[in-house]
């Protein structure tokens, strides 16, 4: 069994841009690892190698055109606490994706949760509330999704893209008469 999700995987730029505001953050919380930001669209939990060959394949059926996030404000959520990057204006396209994989999930038995989602970037665990600073918007280019195992090391936990599916606009050509 892998511990796997789907997930927005920033690029370089990105990365960089989040992890400036995790340095102006110290002090308020365990910093998330940079090379573990990430933006989750589906969490799958652990499954087993054929639930994985079967989200696999779906995944790659799934057309989504590029989109721009912009993660423009920082949340405190108590229950996990967390601090994290929100957006407050969610792209449909994004909206359509996570709803594609939550239909593949539960159509492989795989329990998701149902609750509305939420995009965010996890920046700070451990903390006890919204430390007051002002950020510059975060533009966040999607040009693809991923599916990412969670392994545990010594050194905790590390995020790994293990498949990765391009944003397209393409559709299937259709038959003309």
């Amino acid at each position: 069994m892998k511990r796997l999700f789907f997930a927005l995987w920033p690029d370089e730029s990105t990365r960089q841009k989040c992890r400036k505001i995790v340095r102006s953050l110290h002090g308020h919380g365990r910093p998330v690892a940079v090379t573990n930001l990430h933006a989750t669209l589906v969490f799958l939990g652990n499954v087993n190698e054929a639930q994985q060959t079967a989200m696999t394949e779906a995944a790659a059926q799934i057309v989504v055109p590029p989109m721009m996030l912009a993660f423009n404000r920082l949340a405190f959520w108590k229950r996990p606490a967390v601090v994290c990057l929100i957006t407050e204006q969610v792209d449909l396209s994004l909206l359509c994706l996570v709803d594609q994989l939550t239909a593949a999930a539960l159509k492989n038995g795989i329990v998701v949760d149902q609750r509305p989602y939420r995009p965010h970037v996890t920046l700070l665990r451990k903390s006890k509330a919204l430390p007051e600073l002002e950020i510059k918007p975060i533009d966040w280019p999607v040009d693809s999704f991923c599916l990412v195992e969670s392994c545990s090391t010594p050194n905790g936990v590390e995020y790994g893209v293990i498949a990765r599916w391009p944003c397209s606009c393409q559709t299937t050509p259709q038959d003309s008469d």
